[in-house]
């Protein structure tokens, strides 16, 4: 008994809090979107065969605030919409804290700093109903997907697992309002081929499938450990005059004064092999809001360059599927494009103070790379074609123009109404000789936070 009492006073260890105290240091938070969309026209092509949807989508819901005195922290999760029903850690997190807040380090799995949307991943926290191109979304129909279309660079909401410093001088006129480093797993492949803990029930990895190689752009792996032993260093250096020096996040639709210019980059290996010349894919882009009361305007561009590997079809476009996987053609993509939106004031309602605004946006993404085609044979397992490399290669470029027009109306605190119409032009080749059809888009949605 006096060994185990010793024990205790050396290990110091202080009783837990009376969980009523604890509760009352926890700020519970999180929201949905409720929508309705038609899509035209009748048959889109390749990508959307349902013309008329109600479904959710940005549903989050975590809490955040202090267990003990010193260290805050946040805990988040996210139910995608393509995972009917399926709950994942989206973000859990600490933070210590130096210099009069100045200085913060953060830990566990977190939004990493990258751009101005990608922090705007929750839809109360955004004004129009779709996400930028360059930060599309695969949860809602913010990009129109063909072969040889152009994919985002970033898409909105990445998190991940790794270590960030940010440094905020905001009391000095001149100097950046934000400085930040932080070095995370990266993205991994499409494919989810973990290499982490071995246990009983899978002691092998599965190979490189005939398919290749290539990003996992849509963040469809939620993953807690990485699938190589390469990390990836980014950084973000932001600039920053009036309300707008204020660390962000901030959501749209805030009455603030202020400019902002923001740099952001990162690099990494997705792939799984860890071979010397692997896939990496590198990214750097710039970000411009100004705003005056309801007043706003922001753009940003994106661009990026990403190695992947394809089967090589001969030429008759016929894939040998008995091909080495593991010495497959890599070529290189790149991705880039930029977007303006600006919101204005339309109408206020009297008593509450809420104001309708007005949104106004143009989006272009362009991809520069090889040609890519779909192969006369199908593959075995799936009995479905693959995309390949032909075999005479060239080079092309595509892009996607969008036109967003749209309105945000806040009903109360909890409740925000959007409409929006969205027409996306497609400038990619034509598939077994089938025109790539234009997109339009009527939205309406209604956006519950807490």
């Amino acid at each position: 008994m006096k060994k185990t009492f010793l024990l205790l006073s050396l290990l110091q260890i202080t009783p837990l809090a009376h969980p009523k105290e604890i509760t009352k240091n926890l700020n519970l938070n999180g929201s949905m979107s409720l929508n309705f969309r038609t899509v035209g026209p009748r048959r889109p092509g390749y990508e959307y065969q349902i013309q008329t949807q109600v479904y959710l989508s940005d549903i989050f819901f975590g809490m955040d605030g202090k267990i003990s005195e010193k260290y805050p922290f946040l805990l988040e999760f996210q139910i995608p919409t393509a995972s009917q029903g399926q709950i994942n850690l989206y973000r859990f997190s600490t933070n210590f804290r130096y210099w009069d807040e100045k200085l913060k380090l953060e830990l566990g799995k977190f939004l990493v700093p990258f751009g101005h949307y990608n922090e705007l991943y929750r839809a109360d926290k955004f004004l129009s109903i779709t996400k930028p191109l360059i930060y599309a979304s695969p949860d809602n129909l913010d990009l129109v997907l063909r072969l040889n279309s152009p994919r985002p660079p970033f898409s909105a909401g990445y998190t991940d697992i790794g270590a960030r410093a940010s440094y905020y001088p905001n009391s000095y006129r001149w100097l950046p309002s934000e400085l930040t480093a932080y070095l995370v797993n990266g993205f991994g492949e499409v494919g989810n081929r973990l290499r982490t803990f071995p246990y009983t029930g899978k002691l092998n990895v599965q190979g490189r499938p005939i398919s290749g190689v290539n990003m996992d752009f849509g963040h469809l792996n939620n993953n807690l450990a990485d699938n190589n032993n390469n990390k990836a260093p980014g950084g973000r250096i932001a600039f920053a005059l009036g309300d707008l020096k204020i660390p962000f996040p901030v959501e749209e639709g805030l009455e603030l004064k202020g400019v902002r210019v923001g740099l952001s980059g990162m690099y990494g290996r997705y792939d799984l092999e860890e071979a010397v010349f692997g896939q990496d894919y590198r990214i750097c882009g710039t970000d411009l809001l100004f705003q005056y009361k309801n007043f706003s305007f922001s753009g940003e561009y994106v661009y990026s360059e990403t190695d992947f590997s394809l089967a090589q079809a001969d030429a008759n476009d016929n894939v040998d599927f008995a091909q080495n996987t593991d010495n497959l053609p890599s070529k290189i993509e790149i991705n880039r494009g930029f977007y303006f939106q600006s919101s204005f004031p339309i109408w206020q309602v009297k008593g509450n103070g809420k104001k309708l605004l007005g949104i106004l946006a143009f989006n272009r993404i362009e991809r520069s790379g090889p040609k890519l085609i779909f192969s006369r044979n199908a593959e075995p397992k799936t009995g479905l074609p693959i995309s390949a490399f032909p075999n005479q290669g060239n080079q092309i470029t595509t892009k996607i123009d969008k036109y967003t027009g749209g309105l945000n109306f806040p009903i109360n605190n909890n409740l925000i109404l959007k409409t929006e119409y969205s027409y996306w032009t497609i400038n990619v080749p034509p598939v077994d000789n089938a025109r790539q059809t234009n997109i339009n888009q009527i939205a309406t949605s209604l956006v519950f936070s807490f």
